[in-house]
């Protein structure tokens, strides 16, 4: 688990279930499918800056999390795109380090070694997130 602010937490997970992962999604925690933890963190504090500003495009920060983890304005489009699924996906955590333990623990979910992004694969993802503040 990797903490990215006091109240921001990601770490990266298995997931063997996903039809009884789903229901569990919402309130202070988000589950995504995306390239490396790098995008998943840049997504999340764009997403927690707009709720700050009143900016944003969703109801909830995990749902504004996936639009810009998408680039699009489209909730279908980005859950298609970045949502929960099989296999590896990344928890984010809006609240503290133990809270996201708890969350891991409660979820049953195995946490396994986060993955880097190469560094041009992050500046297009950069870019195409950035897009959203815009549209």
């Amino acid at each position: 688990m990797r903490g990215i602010t006091d109240n921001l937490h990601i770490a990266r997970v298995l997931v063997k279930n996903v039809e009884k992962l789903i229901p569990k999604i919402g309130g202070d925690f988000q589950v995504v499918k995306a390239d490396c933890w790098e995008q998943v963190a840049f997504a999340a504090l764009l997403a927690m800056r707009s709720f700050e500003r009143g900016t944003n495009h969703a109801k909830t920060l995990g749902g504004e999390m996936l639009l810009r983890l998408a680039g699009t304005l489209q909730i279908k489009d980005a859950i298609k795109n970045h949502g929960a699924g099989e296999g590896e996906n990344y928890l984010v955590v809006f609240g503290s380090g133990e809270r996201a333990k708890e969350i891991l623990a409660e979820l049953g979910l195995e946490e396994l070694p986060l993955i880097d992004c190469n560094k041009e694969k992050s500046k297009r993802f950069f870019e195409k997130a950035a897009l959203v503040e815009v549209l």
